[in-house]
Formats: structure tokens, C-alpha cells, sequence
């Protein structure tokens, strides 16, 4: 593409229509952070499993995903009247993405060679109203140019596209850790999951890399709790 001078660049409303769409889609060690966040601050937050597998050696579920809830009024329970409560201090990979979100996440098991991948796709919400208002001129650039191009995407919302980028290349490592376990026979993977109990993959995978929160930058997420805590209950 030659230009992108006629596109807009996605600016978000404030309107905090977002935090109240539909539950949240989060990757292991975000809720691992929003429930110790949530503990904090003395907020009722329900979480359930996404996708899950059977670890045979261990006799576990292991859960690559988790679903946050909408609280009783129907809104993010983190969202504090149009806003995000907890934007300065972690905000989920999904929430800083949007309006660029996973439309579906599919997760691959080769048994052949034990290995683990997932392919997400990835799409412009236009139920945010910001892009609601910019989609003809979005389209009228894709329609030019033959479909969807990253330099359009880039263009319109740079953060949103780097950050998808990001939380795939923390959901590959994750899968990539647990693969090298299964190649090396430490544990046994099962597409299908069976009545017991269910880990998280992010807290099963400690166990065996004591180094994951640095690599995801967990370490430094709680780092940040601590001094932000400090301001939230002064």
C-alpha cells in the first residue's frame, strides 16, 4: 500500500461500553494476577475454565484459558463507572487489544509428534462504536487494497495490533513449555478432559519452570501491585 493518509486512527470514546459487552476471555496467568488483584480489593470476581485437556501422569485437567464474568449488573467487576479500576496496574491482553480481538481461538494437539499449538483469528469489533463509525472508510481501504492488510491495521491501531501479537506469543510459549513436557515423557496429554479436578495451565507449568513469571513478566505485574496498592487504599 502506498498511503494510508485517509485512514482514521482509532481513537477510543471513553465510553466504557466495552466492560460490558460479554465476559472476558483470559489467558492462564491473568487469572492467576486478576484474582490476587480482585483478593485485594475485595471484589467478587467469578472465573470458569476455557478449553481444557487431560494430563494423564498427574490425573489433571490442565485449563489454557479462563472466562471472567460479568458481575450481577452486567459489567466488567473491575469497571468503576465508565472506566477500568485497574488500568494503570494490569489490564487484561483482550481488553488493551480491543476493539482488535480474537473472533475464535483454535487449539491443535498433534499426538504424533506431541505437540501443541493454537491459531487465533483475529478481527475489528464493530460493536464498539468508534469502529462502527470509522467501517466505511475501513472497508473502502481493505476493498482497494484486496482484503485486510496489517499495514491498515497497524495504521488504525497500532497498540491493539501489537498487543494481540503479544498475548499469541504468551499463549505459544505456554503451549511450547508444556509440549517439550509431553515430548520428553515427563507428562501424558489427552484431548478430552475428564471429571476431577482442573489446574491452571500457567500454575502447572511452574512446577517444572520455576523461570515462566519472568518470562511473562508476572514478576514485574506484581511489582506494580505492590506500589499501586499503596495509592488504592491511601
Amino acid at each position: 500500500m502506498s498511503s494510508v493518509n485517509n485512514i482514521p486512527v482509532f481513537k477510543c470514546s471513553m465510553c466504557g461500553s466495552c466492560c460490558r459487552m460479554s465476559p472476558i476471555s483470559i489467558l492462564p496467568h491473568e487469572e492467576v494476577i486478576l484474582r490476587k488483584l480482585a483478593e485485594y480489593m475485595e471484589i467478587n470476581v467469578v472465573f470458569t475454565n476455557g478449553y481444557t485437556v487431560y494430563e494423564a501422569v498427574n490425573g489433571v485437567n490442565i485449563a489454557f484459558s479462563y472466562i471472567m464474568h460479568l458481575d450481577e449488573s452486567g459489567k466488567c467487576p473491575f469497571q468503576k463507572g465508565v472506566l477500568c479500576s485497574i488500568h494503570g496496574v494490569y489490564k487484561p491482553y483482550i481488553c488493551r487489544s480491543f476493539p482488535y480481538i480474537p473472533r475464535h481461538v483454535k487449539y491443535h494437539i498433534d499426538d504424533e509428534n506431541k505437540y501443541i499449538m493454537a491459531t487465533t483469528d483475529y478481527g475489528l469489533s464493530t460493536a464498539c462504536p468508534v469502529v462502527k463509525k470509522d467501517r466505511p472508510l475501513l472497508e473502502e481501504a481493505e476493498a482497494l487494497h484486496g482484503g485486510p492488510v496489517e499495514k491498515i491495521l497497524i495504521h488504525y491501531y497500532k497498540d491493539g495490533y501489537w498487543t494481540a501479537i503479544e498475548m499469541d506469543n504468551a499463549r505459544a510459549l505456554m503451549l511450547d513449555l508444556l509440549s517439550r513436557l509431553w515430548q520428553t515423557g515427563v507428562i501424558d496429554i489427552k484431548p478430552a478432559n475428564k471429571p476431577g479436578i482442573t489446574v491452571n495451565l500457567y500454575e502447572f507449568l511452574r512446577r517444572y519452570y520455576p523461570d515462566l513469571p519472568q518470562r511473562l513478566g508476572v514478576d514485574l505485574v506484581y511489582r506494580k501491585v505492590k506500589t499501586w496498592l499503596q495509592t488504592y487504599y491511601s
